[in-house]
């Protein structure tokens, strides 16, 4: 099942309909367009007639079609919500989050400068600034830095698992697994033999 930072693009549950729907319409599609005949068709040694066949797929077929919708409703919120929150991690090996948590680290640097600036007390230039204040704008500079190559890599990154996440979600997720449903659906109507049970 794919994955994108950690999160799962479709639940294991909308997962396992799907793969439940794709053999029952499957089966369903195969029986009516090769005309197997079910006359001869045995369960625990008793004769089942073909009608019962019928009815037991088209009832399995438009459960999985409903189970499938709603299943994959929930999972298409959970996407949406995902890509509004854009919480894409960074593959450098740091597993960090790439949002503004990143920058925090110089807040205190910040006010330092600012302090400094308002005090009059403004080096002439980097070399007169004390130890501290050096390491800190090197180690911010730095930051800033990988910052920016990890945007530039996730902007990218996060451009391909779009188009990847909507492919995955409407077309293998839905859009397929509803057309075989559909199709088994429509030869079960046009070839199956439905009859009202005798003790109706």
């Amino acid at each position: 099942m794919p994955t994108i930072s950690g999160k799962a693009l479709i639940s294991e549950t909308t997962e396992k309909v799907i793969r439940r729907a794709a053999v029952i319409a499957s089966a369903t599609i195969l029986v009516k367009l090769y005309d197997v005949p079910l006359n001869d068709l045995k369960v625990l040694g008793m004769d089942l007639p073909p009608q019962l066949f019928d009815v037991a797929l088209l009832v399995l077929v438009a459960y999985h079609i409903y189970a499938l919708l709603i299943n994959w409703i929930g999972d298409l919120a959970a996407f949406r919500l995902w890509f509004k929150e854009s919480s894409v991690w960074s593959d450098f090996g740091s597993n960090m989050k790439l949002d503004k948590s990143f920058l925090q680290g110089a807040i205190p640097l910040m006010l330092r400068l600012h302090h400094m600036e308002k005090g009059l007390a403004w080096p002439e230039n980097l070399a007169a600034m004390d130890e501290e204040t050096k390491r800190d704008l090197r180690d911010f500079k730095t930051n800033v830095e990988l910052y920016t190559a990890r945007l530039d890599y996730a902007g990218t990154r996060f451009s391909a698992l779009n188009w990847f996440g909507r492919y995955y979600v409407w077309v293998q997720s839905f859009i397929f697994p509803m057309a075989l449903l559909a199709w088994a659906t429509y030869l079960l109507l046009k070839f199956g033999t439905f009859e009202l049970p005798h003790r109706l």
